[in-house]
């Protein structure tokens, strides 16, 4: 039986580590690691660790404690039975939905609009298109103004310092 498991903790990884209910050492190296190795810690069933500041004493120890402590197992089996709580195993499950494309001559009903789209309207540039000129004219009517408001506070200093001048 594995007692403890050491990862860089990706998402296939933390599904296989709670599918067996084994608690962990996650050393997060990008992406979507950080939130992973969070989540898992806060779920109860692993230790994270930094690499920049990782030593062989840490390592060590922290193995030690997902393997020997009680609480990281338990914290693992739980989430393991929350996961293979389902009515069917994906085997089956796979098998069923093979059968019923077959069934339905491939199900036309369930495939996505999206593939009637055009290139442009799928990869959203007419959109894109549409920003960044609301942004360029946006941008351009701030400097208007910022140009505008300059011109007008800078016509009427001379008058206040005249004003001044002649009290």
């Amino acid at each position: 039986m594995l007692r403890a498991f050491v990862t860089h903790g990706g998402l296939l990884s933390m599904f296989e580590i709670v599918y067996h209910g084994v608690p962990v050492v996650t050393l997060p190296v990008f992406c979507d690691h950080d939130a992973n190795a969070a989540k898992a810690a806060a779920d109860g069933y692993a230790i994270v660790l930094e690499l920049r500041t990782l030593n062989g004493d840490q390592l060590a120890n922290s193995i030690l404690a997902v393997a020997r402590e009680p609480k990281y197992r338990q914290a693992a089996r739980y989430r393991q039975r929350l996961l293979r709580d389902q009515t069917s195993d994906p085997l089956s499950t796979a098998i069923w939905w093979t059968e019923y494309v077959l069934r339905h001559r491939g199900a036309e009903h369930l495939l996505t609009p999206a593939r009637e789209l055009s290139w442009i309207q799928s990869l959203m540039l007419d959109c894109i298109f549409l920003w960044v000129l609301a942004s360029v004219v946006a941008w351009r009517m701030l400097v208007l103004s910022a140009k505008m408001a300059r011109a007008v506070f800078l016509s009427r200093t001379p008058s206040v310092v005249e004003d001044k001048k002649e009290k």
